[in-house]
């Protein structure tokens, strides 16, 4: 099936202002009526660059078949000589899904009809009078009665504490939404204004300089060059060997900085104002300054802006279950402020040679990071960065993952073909071969017809996430800080390739004795003064102390100019005249990728399918100048092992997602960071009074079918690759699916959603009540219990309980249960969790000196009569029986006699409340004291 690639918000703003561009230069006209000459060039030239995967021809030459059939034999072969070993990586353990309850396809269909009517009636109600004739206040959001406390909403309502919480929590949440999309919008304008974001259509071709250097015909595909060792000479051929590609353009640029600079091309954006890092502009800073407007120059500063607003949390990360630095510092430590940089290097570095003396560059990248502190001069590389930093966290799972993420992002594969062709530039210059002095003439031409850059400072980078905090005691809001925060977090830093480290001219380290005739005697390596903000380079230097804290260890690095693979690797290079040089084997890659016509083993294709999910990967936009990945084994099993491990992860996700345990709002660990709300209420549980059934294959198939089409999703969230699982509520079922982003809605688990039961019970660490214990507090809770649908009030659903506390501290839970019996249980597992979902209806405290233990125990057993069945009337009475221990007065709901506190985030109401009533709205109170004692005539 064919994947369709989503484009993400900013290229769908640059799509919107081409748009708009084009039509305008059609609009303008000259007098005579001919369209403007530079707008037809510019459109002419737009249309040349622009290709995309959806543009693919249809019907392809026999020869970009038969390059395909030859690409498709070699993928995943050991062409090198190495013998990689088994890994376990790619063979993750079978996992079994549970089994839920069984249920009949007649009581699943009746349950999906039992539905709304009940929510509709409750919210027409505000009072209710129950079966002994008492009218109670109704809550409109959980329709159970008002108790002793209540808060007033914005539209008049009287809800509970613990509803107005979840109100207040949801506007919070809203909120943030409308703030987040609106600062998305202010950051794409921005990022127009100043030309920020990678353009596929930016890549250099390789036809053009190949024709200008004199080849003919100029191959159109890829291009490779070839060594000869006797005359030390190089020559450019066509070749269809990804490991073998070098764009030109970046190798014209980079020997111009070899061979004027004697070092590779460097880049850094620096802050200009270091002492207030939250507010000023980042200065780009190239190492040679005429990089600047190159498409060297192009590529680096993309890159690194990717990088930060990667660390950030700006984008959808690359990989299944990375984390951004923001993500990192949220789970660690939300409230610290700290600044770091970080960049781009070069770990491993080797040229080698194939059997036709095709120069091969290999490189291996990864990102260093460093955390800054404020020091005299600005801000310096603190003495250590732990281990656990957010910004050494999210470099080192970038590392990891580079190949895959260079696979998938086109502006991070292009840096390491930069990379490449810097090795390649360093090993022509060091080994002192032959370059024609066209190759330089034509690295000045593209150097002089650069356009400046126009936006040498940019504004800064930066983030902010809003994070809340409500807390819930005793049926009131004690605490509400409803209010955002910002955390800045700068990153600096770069792309520096530091090549210097790798002599690739030499096979071996110069030896002692060579050393001493250079005058080079007691010199190590070691870091160099580099002005700050910069990543260090590693330099000769007369120090002999090597570099300390976390910077690499370059003893390790045993390196050599060439590396042959004679009788391994097969020769890679082609005439022009050959069809290498005629098929563009990137368009033909593409065309099987996007009509999944491959010609290989299932292993392979899952492998190249999971490499470019559309989900992730952008790279398919570059149309032409695809380069497909490196067939070796070697290669492609580290590919391999990184999918298995992101398929995995996902098989964890449903397995999660499908069982009781999971919880919207809080997610956990295995699913997106952004699945997990910022935004608490402290002192309320979260219910789970859910029963997963057994479906069989015709009810899902029906459900998939036949209802969820039609039905709106309660829950919706999308993973980095592009599943996105949904909850439906239909009637008392509960169902999950999940949706890949090409495939069709899978019905993963069905729960019967159930009223809370409890069970109860003594607690571990059980302690027995004495009778003479004094009952000094009572709190009186409403729940809701599960009851028939022909039930029309929700007064008859509710269950009465009464929490009691002695002066010796026992918690006694007592309650008159369904079938009339009365139980009371001392110190009960999982109090605070069931009074946290019930309602607090009042507090009694107690002033009745002859309330003890003993009597409770009276009046519990005169009450437990197991009549077979208990109507909501009688465990009324029952608690208030035992509130009657307490005092003389008890706790009547005919009219609400408690207080309606106004929103709390309403200043007007809060003062005009608090002049009526001559008190104020609930707040924190030190040491947490009780709440005031309530009382009213007996009914």
């Amino acid at each position: 099936m064919a994947a369709v690639k989503k484009l993400g918000q900013f290229s769908r703003l640059i799509a919107k202002k081409e748009f708009e561009e084009t039509h305008i230069s059609e609009d303008s006209t000259s007098d005579d009526g001919s369209k403007d000459e530079l707008a037809v060039t510019s459109n002419s030239e737009s249309e040349d660059v622009k290709y995309s995967a959806e543009k693919l021809i249809n019907d392809i030459s026999e020869e970009e078949k038969e390059a395909l059939q030859r690409y498709e034999e070699k993928f995943g072969e050991a062409r090198d000589g190495s013998r990689p070993g088994y890994n376990r990586k790619s063979f993750p353990w079978y996992v079994a899904h549970p089994k839920g309850e069984e249920a009949s396809k007649e009581s699943l269909e009746a349950a999906a009809r039992a539905v709304v009517a009940q929510q509709q009636e409750r919210k027409a109600k505000l009072r209710e009078v129950d079966a002994d004739g008492e009218q109670f206040q109704i809550c409109q959001r959980c329709s159970l009665p008002l108790g002793e406390c209540c808060y007033e909403g914005q539209d008049g309502a009287h809800v509970h504490a613990e509803c107005m919480a979840q109100i207040m929590l949801q506007e919070v949440q809203d909120k943030e939404a409308k703030l987040v999309h609106e600062q998305t919008e202010k950051k794409l304008e921005s990022r127009l204004e100043h030309c920020i974001g990678w353009r596929t259509s930016s890549v250099p071709k390789n036809e053009m300089i190949a024709k200008q250097l004199g080849c003919s015909p100029a191959p159109k595909g890829l291009c490779s060059l070839v060594y000869d060792e006797v005359a030390k000479t190089v020559r450019i051929a066509a070749t269809h060997e990804p490991t073998a590609s070098v764009n030109l353009e970046y190798l014209l640029l980079a020997l111009k900085v070899r061979r004027h600079a004697c070092r590779e091309p460097l880049f850094s954006l620096d802050p200009v104002d270091p002492q207030n890092i939250e507010k000023t502009p980042q200065k780009k800073r190239y190492e040679p300054d005429w990089l600047s407007g190159t498409s060297v120059g192009d590529i680096m500063f993309q890159a690194d802006y990717f990088l930060k607003e990667l660390a950030l949390g700006e984008y959808t990360m690359p990989v299944v279950g990375m984390l951004s630095v923001f993500d990192w510092s949220e789970v660690q430590d939300a409230v610290r402020t700290w600044a770091g940089r970080e960049w781009f290097v070069v770990k491993k570095a080797e040229v080698r040679l194939a059997e036709d003396k095709t120069l091969i560059p290999y490189v291996k990248m990864g990102v260093e990071a460093r955390e800054q502190v404020m020091g005299k001069n600005g801000l310096e590389d603190a003495p250590i960065t732990g281990a656990n930093h957010p910004l050494k966290r999210f470099a080192e799972a970038f590392t990891r993952n580079f190949d895959l993420i260079a696979e998938r992002k086109s502006v991070v594969f292009h840096l390491r073909e930069l990379a490449k062709a810097s090795v390649m530039a360093k090993f022509l210059v060091d080994s002192k071969a032959h370059v024609e002095s066209t190759w330089y003439d034509l690295a000045e031409e593209l150097v002089k017809s650069a356009t400046p850059d126009a936006h040498q400072e940019i504004p800064q980078l930066w983030n902010m996430r809003g994070n809340s905090r409500i807390q819930l005691k005793d049926g009131k809001l004690l605490d509400s800080e409803t209010g955002m925060y910002s955390s800045c977090h700068a990153i600096y830093g770069g792309v520096e390739f530091g090549l210097d480290r790798f002599e690739l001219a030499q096979r071996h380290a110069l030896p002692g004795a060579a050393l001493q005739q250079q005058g080079l005697q007691s010199m190590s390596l070691g870091p160099t003064g580099r002005p700050m903000f910069m990543p260090q380079r590693f330099q000769l230097s007369q120090r002999g102390e090597m570099p300390q804290g976390v910077d690499l260890n370059l003893d390790k690095f045993g390196l050599s100019s060439i590396e042959r693979f004679n009788g391994c690797l097969p020769p890679c290079s082609a005439a022009f005249d050959s069809p290498e040089s005629r098929v563009i084997l990137g368009r033909a890659f593409l065309r099987s990728l996007q009509h999944a016509s491959w010609n290989m083993e299932d292993d392979k294709k899952k492998v190249l399918n999971g490499v470019f999910n559309p989900a992730l990967c952008d790279r398919t936009e570059e149309g032409d100048m695809f380069t497909p990945p490196d067939p070796n084994m070697q290669y492609v099993t580290k590919l391999e092992s990184l999918v298995k491990e992101e398929e995995a992860l996902l098989e964890k996700r449903k397995l999660i997602f499908f069982d009781t345990s999971f919880v919207v709002g809080s997610a956990g660990p295995y699913f997106p960071r952004s699945w997990t709300s910022r935004h608490l209420i402290e002192g309320l549980t979260v219910e789970r009074s859910l029963v997963k059934l057994q479906v069989d294959a015709s009810f899902q198939k029906s459900l998939a079918e036949d209802i969820l089409p039609a039905a709106a999703p309660e829950f919706s969230k999308v993973t980095e690759d592009g599943v996105t699982f949904r909850i439906y509520s239909i009637g008392s079922l509960e169902i999950r699916t999940t949706q890949a982003a090409s495939g069709s809605e899978e019905v993963g688990a069905v729960f019967s959603r159930r009223a809370q039961t409890w069970k109860p019970a003594a607690g571990k660490n059980r302690r027995e009540a004495l009778e003479t214990e004094k009952l000094v507090k009572a709190k009186f809770y409403v729940e809701t219990v599960e009851a028939s649908s022909e039930i029309a009030s929700s007064l008859d659903k509710c269950h009465y309980f009464v929490v009691l506390e002695t002066d010796k501290g026992n918690i006694i839970l007592t309650e008159k249960l369904a079938d009339g019996s009365t139980t009371w249980v001392v110190n009960p597992e999982n109090i605070e969790d069931r009074n946290s979902l019930a309602k607090l209806l009042g507090t009694v405290e107690g002033k009745d000196e002859g309330a003890t233990v003993e009597k409770l125990k009276i009046s519990q057993i005169s009450f437990n009569k197991a009549s077979g069945k208990a109507s909501s009337c009688e465990k009324k009475r029952y608690a208030r029986a035992v509130l009657r221990l307490l005092m003389d007065k008890t706790i009547s709901g005919r009219k609400y006699p408690g207080r309606a506190y106004p929103y709390p985030g309403d200043a007007a109401k809060s003062t005009r409340f608090a002049r009526k009533r001559h008190t104020e709205s609930p707040k924190p109170t030190e040491g947490g004291d009780e709440l005031q004692t309530f009382e009213t005539p007996d009914a």
